[in-house]
């Protein structure tokens, strides 16, 4: 059920024009730094958006320039680490093709997690890409949550199962919940 659901919402995200996810992308940014979750991180560990993803290159800026700590993702063998980005320049093409950093500083519980993912649910849970990286790595983390999403990619009920961990909030367009 869950990989039919996956390939429903990556199909249906190929069909959104670029200029329509950056208004979505400009929308939950302009949300995402009115928030205390927000405010009052001092470490944020964030996704590097690539493809039809939330746009995080604005917010990972804007995290630098507020001097706040940013950390981005660290691919090893089956597990992700958060590893330290001390300036958007320093971004290099890691596993997947993912940005990441070079860095090898990690922090384990940063204060603010964000998310990305495919489609949500009310109970806050969400389909990734597959992998189990991110439920991985908040199993163990005692950090925030925040899953970054497109309001229209909700879905009524995700079936989960004993590996998913649900996030703390998600952030739309529309607002926090």
């Amino acid at each position: 059920m869950k990989n039919e659901m996956r390939r429903f919402f990556l199909n249906l995200r190929r069909e959104i024009g670029k200029e329509r996810i950056e208004e979505y992308s400009e929308k939950i940014y302009q949300n995402l730094i009115k928030t205390d979750l927000y405010k009052n991180a001092n470490t944020i560990f964030v996704y590097v958006s690539m493809d039809k993803e939330i746009n995080t290159e604005k917010i990972i800026k804007k995290a630098l320039e507020d001097k706040k700590e940013v950390y981005v993702p660290f691919i090893v063998e089956k597990s992700m680490k958060a590893n330290k980005l001390e300036k958007y320049e320093d971004l290099v093409e890691g596993k997947f093709k993912i940005k990441t950093t070079r860095s090898n500083i990690s922090i384990e519980n940063p204060d603010l997690t964000l998310v990305p993912g495919l489609t949500f649910d009310k109970n806050k849970n969400r389909i990734g890409y597959g992998g189990g990286y991110y439920d991985k790595f908040l199993e163990k983390s005692k950090t925030t949550s925040l899953g970054l999403f497109m309001g229209p990619f909700e879905s009524i009920e995700i079936p989960i199962e004993e590996c998913d961990i649900a996030l703390d909030f998600i952030l739309t367009e529309e607002g926090l919940f």
